[in-house]
Order: structure tokens, then C-alpha cells, then sequence
């Protein structure tokens, strides 16, 4: 098996409308399909679904799952990006700070999904991680 990259990523959401607003207004998604209780996004090519769970209990910190993903910016464009995460008031869990061989700021969606703005690459990160 040759795996070639990321194809998409699925985020349950608690009310479709609200994480819409989110994703499209504060990172800039743009919707690409919408149905009853999914939304399709495009993030700068990374295929995005929104799918929503009326009943979803909210996910705990000590379950197995996905702890978050991480989008990149460019180091230019840090500073203003996390100026804007806290003008939008949006909840952040950590950062803005130089870790990891880059700029890094943690925040949460409306149903509090852990994301990150990263300005490092791997071989970066590594270089700091040895």
C-alpha cells in the first residue's frame, strides 16, 4: 500500500450552522456542499466535513481519539493571525509561543476541537526534538 496524503478530515459538530460560521468566517473555509447534516469545506486545498451529531457528548481530554490538527501559516503572517484569533474572541488553549521549531497559537472550534496554527515544518520540528 502507497498512501499519498491526507484526504479529508471529518468533524463532528454539535449544530451544523454554528461550526459552519466558525470555519468559514474565522479560517476562511469555503463551502463547497451542503447538506442536511453535513457541510463539505475547502481550507487552502484541505478537504474538510462537518457533520453533525445533535446528541454528541463533548469529547474528554483523556479519550483515545484525534487530539487536534495542526493548519500552517507562514511565519509572516503569525503575528496577524493571532491578533485576529483573539479579536474574534476565539478560545485560545495555548500560544502564541516558539515551540517545536516554529510559531505556534492553540485554540478550540465552537465544540471544542483542539486546532493550531503552526509555522514549523517537520524536519524543523525535529531539528528541536532530538
Amino acid at each position: 500500500m502507497e498512501v499519498q496524503g491526507i484526504n479529508h478530515i471529518t468533524i463532528r459538530v454539535s449544530e451544523l450552522s454554528r461550526a459552519v460560521h466558525f470555519y468559514e468566517n474565522i479560517l476562511g473555509a469555503k463551502i463547497v456542499h451542503r447538506g442536511n447534516t453535513d457541510v463539505y469545506l475547502d481550507i487552502s486545498g484541505i478537504w474538510l466535513c462537518l457533520l453533525e451529531i445533535k446528541k454528541a457528548k463533548p469529547k474528554q481530554k483523556d479519550q483515545l481519539g484525534v487530539d487536534h490538527f495542526a493548519f500552517s501559516v507562514s511565519e509572516r503572517n503569525f503575528p496577524k493571525a493571532a491578533v485576529y484569533l483573539k479579536e474574534k474572541q476565539v478560545i485560545i488553549t495555548r500560544g502564541p509561543i516558539e515551540r517545536g521549531g516554529g510559531w505556534t497559537i492553540s485554540f478550540l472550534d465552537p465544540d471544542g476541537n483542539e486546532l493550531e496554527l503552526f509555522t514549523g515544518s517537520l524536519n524543523e520540528r525535529m531539528k528541536q526534538w532530538k
